[in-house]
């Protein structure tokens, strides 16, 4: 396999005028470039000693071609973007040859100080590709893609493979239930045994107390199972196997409380899978029926499942796991040589080599969409600058949490840096770590995907976002 050198490998082959694309993109991030403190999702970094189970996707199909330059997918957006204090620049045109006169070469490659910091970003971490989407205004999202999305094939990552985004799951779970509380279907404090009934949570001593606000805001005290070595025991000897949100409420409920009822923030995907429930229950729907009517399908999304109960269409990208979790990870699930693949100096667990059953099955409505990038960066704003929520349900979203003080809301973070009020979440599930963000001020949404998890500091998506700004402001 012939592949590109390390100039090559960053390059955007962007649709229409290169230096248009920029710009536009530039512009449009430098708003979303006080948004570093926000994108960091410290709910997502797994405590030491502990790592989630894994999961996979269907690997691409070998190819002996040549490795194209990274991709993108990027309509034309006529909405207006943000003023920046540096006015863009275009390119000075070429200047004819002084004895023949004809006109130089165009340059093969225009710089791209954008692609040369994600490939430096990538070289650094390791990470195989990433994908990045943005939109504005309710403008087609514009979508970006680098490096590959199989290691052992050299295959791109492309702006059409579907991603997992973990919790950002959770942020459309928490609209779905407040859409039912504004229905009058749900009351935020009422107990969920009132819609569960009383063996919800078998053997909890808080079950009955447990009120619908606990679940959305992270006080109800539950384990997060996924960061648990107790669960990777569950996990280990059946990874091909489906896990329903039933046995993992047992086994949340069998742990006993780890955090004060009402008020202690413990960040647990557990409350979210009960929340998915009482969708079930109170619709009499499945909880993917529920989330596609509600959400996905308002808001024309046409690349986003909710697994298990519907899966994405290839292409799907591989994902992979590093660093401390993926130290761990082999010996708790029992992981071989055989599961593990070098790439750029480093070793990984390689996600597509291990049973996904489980994994998959495992976030359901706290972890388990799997969308196409641009789609991810639509739901983000969605949620916000459409009628999926109305003001009621926004405050509710942002500012709902028992704790006043606390910026998760339900649902979502909340944070104002620099007086820019920006909502975000973060997802990360063995294989992908993903930033959703979205700043009202400018009517502007933003998602980026790698596919690698155990990244950490500041080499994660969050910092790396951040270390765009300056660098995008640059351009223009």
């Amino acid at each position: 396999m012939t592949r590109p050198n390390a100039g090559s490998r960053f390059r955007i082959a962007c649709f229409g005028s290169y230096a248009a694309r920029m710009k536009h993109l530039a512009s449009a991030l430098l708003a979303l470039g006080l948004l570093a403190a926000a994108c960091s999702s410290a709910d997502e970094a797994a405590p030491s000693g502990t790592a989630p189970p894994p999961a996979t996707t269907e690997a691409p199909a070998p190819t002996t071609a040549a490795l194209p330059p990274p991709t993108s997918e990027a309509p034309p957006v006529t909405t207006a973007v943000p003023t920046t204090t540096a006015a863009p620049q275009d390119e000075p045109e070429a200047e004819p040859d002084s004895e023949s006169g004809d006109e130089p070469e165009p340059d093969a490659e225009p710089a791209d100080p954008l692609s040369a910091a994600i490939g430096a970003w990538m070289d650094r971490t390791g990470a195989p590709g990433i994908v990045l989407g943005i939109t504005q205004g309710g403008a087609e999202p514009s979508t970006f893609a680098w490096g590959v999305s199989d290691i052992a094939t050299g295959a791109p990552m492309t702006v059409d493979h579907h991603v997992r985004i973990g919790s950002v799951t959770k942020s459309v779970t928490a609209a779905v239930v407040l859409q039912l509380v504004a229905e009058g279907l749900v009351e935020l404090d009422a107990p969920v045994a009132q819609y569960l009934g009383n063996g919800w949570a078998p053997g909890y001593e808080h079950a009955a107390a447990v009120t619908v606000r606990d679940l959305l805001g992270h006080t109800s005290g539950f384990v997060e199972y996924a960061f648990d070595v107790s669960f990777y025991q569950l996990a280990a000897p059946r990874l091909a196997e489906q896990i329903s949100p039933e046995e993992i409420l047992e086994f949340a409920s069998e742990y006993g409380p780890v955090a004060e009822l009402g008020s202690e923030f413990h960040y647990n995907t557990t409350g979210y899978l009960a929340a998915g429930l009482l969708i079930e229950a109170v619709t009499g729907n499945s909880a993917a029926a529920e989330l596609r009517a509600r959400v996905f399908e308002p808001l024309g999304l046409e690349h986003t499942y909710l697994t298990p109960d519907e899966f994405p269409p290839e292409p799907t990208a591989n994902g992979y796991v590093g660093g401390t979790i993926g130290y761990l990870m082999a010996p708790l699930l029992g992981l071989t040589t055989d599961n593990q693949i070098t790439h750029n100096d480093a070793i990984f667990v390689d996600i597509g080599t291990v049973p996904s059953d489980f994994a998959r099955s495992a976030g359901w409505t706290g972890g388990g969409i799997e969308a196409q990038i641009g789609d991810v960066a639509l739901l983000i704003r969605g949620l916000f600058a459409t009628d999926i929520l109305d003001d009621d349900q926004v405050a509710l979203m942002t500012t709902g949490h028992p704790d006043p003080a606390n910026d998760y809301g339900l649902g979502i973070s909340t944070d104002e840096i620099l007086g820019l009020t920006i909502y975000t979440h973060g997802g990360g599930v063995p294989g992908f770590r993903t930033i959703a963000a979205y700043a009202p001020a400018f009517d502007l949404g933003i998602a980026l995907t790698t596919n690698l998890l155990g990244l950490e500091g500041d080499d994660d998506v969050g910092a790396l976002l951040a270390s765009l700004a300056p660098i995008l402001a640059a351009m223009n």
